[in-house]
C-alpha cells in the first residue's frame, strides 16, 4: 500500500518567527548552549542552591524548544506549539546563557 505524500509545512502560516533565519538561529543557539553545558559543566553547577535547581529545567526547556523549532517541527496541539516555540525558547535560552556566562 503506497504512502500518500504529505504537503510541505507552510511555515508562513505560523508567523514570522518560523522563517528559515529564525529556525537557524534557534538551532544554533540550542546547539551552542548544549555544547557549553557539556563542555563546561562547572558554569551550570557552581553551587547547589535554589537558583541552580530552578535554572536547570528552564535551561533544558529552552534548549529543547530551540532544537524542536530549529529542525522545523511544528507540533499539532496548540499548547505544545507554544511551549516549544521561539516565544518560549529564546527568552529561556537568553536567560540561562546570561546567568551562566556572566
Amino acid at each position: 500500500m503506497p504512502v500518500p505524500d504529505k504537503p510541505p509545512v507552510d511555515y508562513a502560516a505560523y508567523g514570522p518567527l518560523y522563517a528559515f533565519w529564525a529556525r537557524g538561529l534557534s538551532f544554533l543557539g540550542a546547539l551552542g548552549l548544549a555544547g557549553l553545558w557539556l563542555a563546561m559543566p562547572q558554569l551550570v553547577a557552581v553551587a547547589p542552591d535554589e537558583q541552580t535547581h530552578i535554572l536547570l529545567p528552564l535551561g533544558l526547556w529552552g534548549i529543547a524548544a530551540g532544537l524542536v523549532h530549529g529542525i522545523g517541527y511544528v507540533p499539532v496541539l496548540r499548547i505544545w506549539r507554544y511551549l516549544f516555540s521561539p516565544y518560549a525558547g529564546w527568552p529561556l535560552m537568553s536567560l540561562c546563557a546570561g546567568l551562566w556566562l556572566l
